[in-house]
């Protein structure tokens, strides 16, 4: 992952396949897709499970960025792709106390709701789902993370 040394928002490029975060990594920084694609994806053992594709004008980090907590998801690359990085640090010194603390219930709330879903299983009914992977596309992103634990 390359990014610029200035203070303010950074270019972030990432190459096919390359990790962005992992699920439980602690880090607040909020990114904007520019170009390119993404999964967003839940490692269960080998399984790989996607739960979103995300694209141009898109954000990620939402949730890490108003709560300062951990990462909920895999995320990685479908194809080479430019983001940019907004500081949680510098953006908070610029945005209203009340946007904050609305944030946060946001994030709180939908947290506690992810919880509930992956404990119980729970389905939407009409909900349309995502496709699973193939076989190979979850061995390639299940590689792509354990590869990124081990840095």
């Amino acid at each position: 992952m390359n990014a610029d040394k200035n203070n303010g928002p950074k270019n972030v490029s990432l190459k096919k396949h390359e990790v962005l975060c992992l699920e439980g990594d602690i880090e607040t920084d909020l990114y904007v897709v520019e170009k390119g694609k993404l999964i967003v994806c839940l490692v269960k053992g080998t399984q790989v499970s996607p739960l979103a594709f995300i694209g141009p004008k898109e954000f990620i980090g939402e949730m890490s960025f108003f709560d300062k907590g951990p990462r909920s998801a895999n995320i990685i690359a479908l194809e080479d792709c430019l983001l940019t990085k907004i500081s949680s640090e510098e953006m908070y010194k610029s945005l209203p106390r009340w946007l904050i603390s609305m944030g946060r219930t946001m994030a709180k709330r939908i947290r506690t709701t992810d919880e509930v879903i992956r404990g119980k299983g729970l389905k939407f009914a009409n909900a349309e789902s995502m496709q699973p992977l193939s076989i190979e596309d979850q061995r390639t992103y299940y590689l792509a993370i354990t590869n990124k634990k081990k840095k």
